[in-house]
This record gives structure tokens, C-alpha cells and sequence, in this order.
């Protein structure tokens, strides 16, 4: 046989034993260019080095310098079967590694949320106790990022997924998608359950927001927040994380023109909360014209945007038949307005004079009053918007497939 056959071989067996270039070069402790080179047929392997790597390969010497494997004629159902259950392996062996590194950083993050919740009742340090969690839910996001980097690496730079069955793939990107997910949403739920932590607290030294208040206030807001993440994004983010073009190729330029104008208005009716939120503590001692009061303008502003970018998309859209469903989402996401503002009445501010002998006074001293029941009755009445329009929504594709 010659040379080429045997870096083809070569080449071959590395790929289906699901090995890089570095991996094969660092097991035999040569460099991934001489890897290359062998597999480009520029050269040979070093005739001592032959022997490590038919044994690495599970072959014979014979057999890598002859380029081909040595076995007595199968019948072909018998080698087909042998292939599939190769396959099979090589990704069931890529899924376990990457299910191991994500089930990692899950554990890394909860270590983080355990250390946060710790350090602030145990010892009243919030400030502490969030800097430690910071550090864990980065490790924990790093871990994430290696475990998805490298598997999608050997996903792409490995032919045997074009080999394997359909199935087989689906539920490999399924795992894969549903995995990154979940990786990610629990370095965001850790972060977001211990933002009141280290946000409502007083100046006194060993303050910390009293765990009754926690649960009551924030615990079950930050449930119905995750479980909009959970059943709005994660579609979205799986066809993305795992590349299907078959998805892709099913959006149209309606429907994005449609989840353009939706991420549109849904940025400014956010900034508009955000904006009425914070904007008491801008909130002076003194009457007239504040800093406080342009941000609320600007908050107005905000919300009109969002009927303006509803009109835009919808006098843009030529094609009739995208109309109603182009208007039923325009429609949804003006009648979200409300909320922001309902939102801003969860935070106010209160002034407490000081007065000496005389009537004459000496201080001014303010303090924010929190009611964070109006917040989650707010985000209530945004998801019973979507809910209301997405039953809308399926009512109206399922009469018209019956029509059709």
C-alpha cells in the first residue's frame, strides 16, 4: 500500500474513535502540525512510533501500514450494524462528557446561592456574600461555555454525526440544547434570587432584608419571572445553540419582521419600568421641576415609542394575509402599557423634618418605601396578556387549518 493510504487510515481511525488532531499528538507527545502532515500524506509516521499508535488505535501494525483492517468477509448487515453501533457510542461517549462538565457548573452555581444565602443570615455580610457568589456563578458560566465550546468542536469536526440516524442526532441536540439551557438559566436564577439581598437593605452595619420579608416580597415573583424565561426563550435557544436549519429555514420575513417589532416594544415598555422605578430616588427635598420628573417624562416617551414602533411595522407590512397576526402581536404588546406604570408604584420616597426650638429646621433626612406587591401584580398582568393572545393565536391557526 502506499503513504496516502496510510494517512488516510490514520486519519480515519482518529475520527472514529471521536479524537482531535491535539488529542492523537498529545497521546503520543508529538505536534498537532505532524498529526496533520501524516493525515495530508506529506510524511510518515517515525517507525517508532508505529507501534503506540496501532496500539492506541486498537490495530495492528500490519494493518496501519497497510492502510486497511484485516478481517474475514462479512456479510453486509453484519458490518452495517457494527457501524451503527460505533456511531452510536463515539456520541453517546461526546454526550457524557458534556453532561458531566454541565452537571458541574449546576453544582458550582447552587454551591454559589448556598454560599450567598449563608454569609447573609449567618453572618450579616450581603456585600460579602454576594462578591463570593459572583466568583462561583463565573466559574460556574466558564464551566458552561468550555462544556458547550468543545462539544459543538467535536460536533463539526467529526463526520461520524453525518453517519449516525436522525434520531439518534435529534436526541443529541435535544440533550445538548436543553443542557446549555439549563446551565445558563441556573447562573441567571442564582444571580437574580440574590439581587434583593444586597439591594434592600439599610446603612446599618449588620442589615440584611429578613427572610419572612424574602419570601413574601420577592420568592414567588422570581418564579413567574424564571418560568417566562423558561417558556419564551428556550425554543429560541436551543434551534440556536444547536444550528438547525431546518428551523431557520421555516422563519419567514413576516415572522421576523414580527419578532422584530415584539423585541422592540418589549425593550421600551421595560425602560419605561425601569425608569419609573428608580426615578424616586432622583426625588428632591424641594418642590418644582426635578431630575426625577424628566426621567418620568422620559418614561412617557418610552411607552409612546412602543405604540409608534406598532404602527411602523404594521403600515410596512404589504402582504394582507400577514395583517392579523401582525396586528394581534402589535396589539398585545401596546396593551403591556399598563404594567410599567402600575410598577411604579411600587417605590416611593418619604422626607422626615427635624426641627429645632423655634420652628427652624435643621435636617432633612429621606427614606424609600418598597411595596413590591404592585410589582408582580404588574408582571401578573403581563403574562395574562400573553396567555390571553397566545390562546388568540392558536384559536385562530387552528380554524384556519380547519378551513384550509
Amino acid at each position: 500500500m502506499s503513504k496516502n493510504t496510510m494517512g488516510q487510515f490514520i486519519a480515519a481511525l482518529r475520527k472514529a474513535n471521536g479524537m482531535t488532531q491535539q488529542e492523537v499528538a498529545d497521546r503520543l507527545n508529538v505536534s498537532n502540525k505532524a498529526v496533520s502532515r501524516w493525515e495530508r500524506d506529506e510524511c510518515a509516521p517515525d517507525i517508532s512510533i508505529i507501534p503506540a499508535i496501532a496500539e492506541m488505535f486498537c490495530v495492528t501494525c500490519d494493518e496501519l501500514l497497510r492502510g486497511e483492517r484485516i478481517l474475514e468477509p462479512q456479510p453486509v448487515e453484519k458490518r452495517e450494524v457494527k457501524v451503527d453501533k460505533q456511531v452510536k457510542n463515539i456520541i453517546n461517549r461526546t454526550l457524557s462528557r458534556f453532561n458531566t462538565l454541565i452537571w458541574i457548573s449546576l453544582a458550582v452555581s447552587a454551591v454559589g446561592l448556598v454560599c450567598m444565602f449563608g454569609i447573609s443570615y449567618g453572618f450579616y455580610r450581603p456585600v460579602i456574600g454576594f462578591s463570593v457568589m459572583l466568583l462561583f456563578e463565573i466559574c460556574a458560566f466558564v464551566l458552561a461555555l468550555l462544556a458547550i465550546n468543545r462539544t459543538k468542536y467535536v460536533k463539526n469536526d467529526n463526520e461520524i454525526f453525518e453517519m449516525a440516524e436522525d434520531s439518534i442526532v435529534e436526541n443529541f441536540n435535544a440533550t445538548f440544547g436543553n443542557m446549555s439551557f439549563a446551565a445558563f438559566l441556573a447562573v441567571f436564577a442564582v444571580i437574580l434570587f440574590s439581587l434583593p439581598l444586597i439591594l434592600f437593605n439599610t446603612d446599618y452595619v449588620n442589615s440584611v432584608i429578613s427572610f419572612e420579608s424574602y419570601f413574601t416580597q420577592f420568592f414567588l415573583g422570581f418564579l413567574l419571572i424564571l418560568g417566562l424565561i423558561y417558556f419564551k426563550i428556550r425554543k429560541p435557544f436551543i434551534e440556536w445553540i444547536t444550528e438547525s436549519k431546518e428551523i431557520k429555514s421555516e422563519i419567514s420575513p413576516s415572522a421576523k419582521n414580527r419578532r422584530k417589532m415584539t423585541i422592540l416594544q418589549i425593550l421600551f415598555t421595560l425602560a419605561a419600568g425601569l425608569i419609573f422605578v428608580f426615578a424616586p430616588y432622583f426625588e428632591p427635598y424641594t418642590d418644582g421641576f426635578s431630575f426625577a420628573d424628566l426621567l418620568g417624562i422620559f418614561g412617557l416617551l418610552c411607552l409612546g415609542a412602543n405604540i409608534v414602533v406598532a404602527i411602523i411595522f404594521f403600515s410596512k407590512e404589504r402582504d394582507r394575509s400577514e395583517m392579523t397576526p401582525l396586528l394581534l402581536k402589535g396589539i398585545r404588546n401596546v396593551l403591556l402599557i399598563p404594567a410599567p406604570i402600575y410598577a411604579a408604584e411600587c417605590h416611593s420616597v418619604g422626607f422626615t423634618r427635624y426641627e429645632a426650638i423655634g420652628g427652624a429646621v435643621t435636617e432633612m433626612q429621606r427614606f424609600d418605601i418598597w411595596d413590591m406587591r404592585y410589582l408582580w401584580i404588574a408582571l401578573g398582568y403581563a403574562v395574562a396578556v400573553f396567555v390571553l393572545f397566545g390562546l388568540i393565536e392558536a384559536f385562530s391557526k387552528r380554524k384556519k387549518s380547519k378551513t384550509t
